[in-house]
């Protein structure tokens, strides 16, 4: 892992001298398309270690060479990326806003050399568990992409009680819904869940109608996935709870069961962003309302510490976490 260090501290036993900024603002060249590019990485080197030397003998180059590219950068780009700080220089304000942007621009860089490395070399099964609620919505609209990426690796998807997710040892990956944490187990959080009530426009042109009020879910079907509890507790706190004894019910043994009857328009379900988000980006499916509540958990990734060590495993871990934007988590793996 490269890290981008970029305190600004003086540098030291260097022989540099900036250009002034009204002479590069004249140096500017016409298209930047002929911008040095061999100088970036020498100047990610020397802002990360805040030292031309030290840049210098990463790069195996000397530290005139450097300070050269730098020079040629600072031409190009028509502004100063260091400043004189007694007898060695720092970054000026520029120079910091532009080794922030070099710097994730090359970890973005590697980070794809790394993955066209893996999915070159890593082949074989991988074996991946979640409940049907997150395999019918969430990861059968998404794998497609990691199957792509990945052709040497084959995926089985095992459909399981989500609750039992956790306690499989028998697979490689599994996700699972609620609070993290679990004992003897890898785990990281994808998605904390909000649920609100979402329908198919086909139903408002079944009822002759919009829902502009809590109060208007009287005139369908409330679809389940529960007992009826997560409704009755939404309609309560969107001051309508009385809807509960007028509309009518429909319950289904999985979330996703309840998601298609809402796509076609049989009633409105409470689902997250996380598993609707496909639909609602494709208009099939609307939020009458922005008013949610705490499905208090979230939806998690977990691995035994057997399978967390196998590449495949990591591959996938990796592209699922980039997936939720949780890439932050791969940090703390083992």
């Amino acid at each position: 892992m490269i890290g981008w260090g970029l305190n600004v501290m003086p540098y030291s036993d260097l022989s540099y001298s900036p250009l002034s900024t009204a002479n590069l603002m004249t140096a500017r060249l016409p298209n930047l398309r002929n911008l040095p590019l061999a100088t970036l990485k020498t100047f990610e080197a020397a802002a990360r270690h805040q030292s031309h030397s030290k840049a210098a003998a990463e790069l195996s180059l000397t530290d005139s060479a450097v300070s050269h590219q730098i020079r040629r950068l600072e031409e190009a780009l028509g502004c100063e990326l260091f400043i004189k700080s007694g007898r060695g220089v720092v970054l000026s304000d520029a120079g910091r806003m532009f080794a922030k942007t070099v710097s994730s621009a090359m970890q973005d860089i590697l980070g794809a050399a790394l993955r066209l490395a893996d999915a070159d070399q890593v082949q074989g099964r991988l074996d991946i568990a979640c409940p049907p609620m997150f395999a019918n919505t969430w990861l059968a609209k998404n794998l497609y992409e990691f199957c792509q990426d990945h052709p040497a690796i084959e995926c089985h998807i095992r459909l399981v009680e989500n609750q039992r997710v956790h306690d499989l040892s028998d697979v490689d990956v599994g996700i699972s819904f609620g609070p993290g944490g679990w004992a003897d187990r890898w785990s990281a959080l994808l998605a904390h869940v909000n649920i609100t009530p979402v329908c198919s426009p086909l139903l408002f042109e079944r009822i002759g109608g919009t829902f502009t009020k809590p109060a208007d879910l009287r005139y369908t079907t409330l679809l389940h996935q529960d007992d009826g509890s997560e409704w009755r507790r939404w309609l309560y706190e969107a001051g309508a709870p009385e809807v509960d004894q007028q509309a009518r019910h429909l319950y289904c043994s999985d979330l996703g069961m309840a998601i298609d009857l809402a796509v076609h328009g049989a009633g409105a379900a409470l689902v997250s962003d996380t598993l609707s988000v496909g639909d609602m980006k494709r208009g099939i499916l609307v939020k009458p309302f922005a008013f949610s509540i705490d499905a208090f958990g979230g939806w998690h990734v977990v691995c035994s510490p057997s399978s967390i060590s196998r590449s495949a495993s990591r591959l996938f871990l990796r592209w699922l976490l980039a997936s939720f934007g949780r890439d932050a988590a791969l940090d703390t793996l083992p």
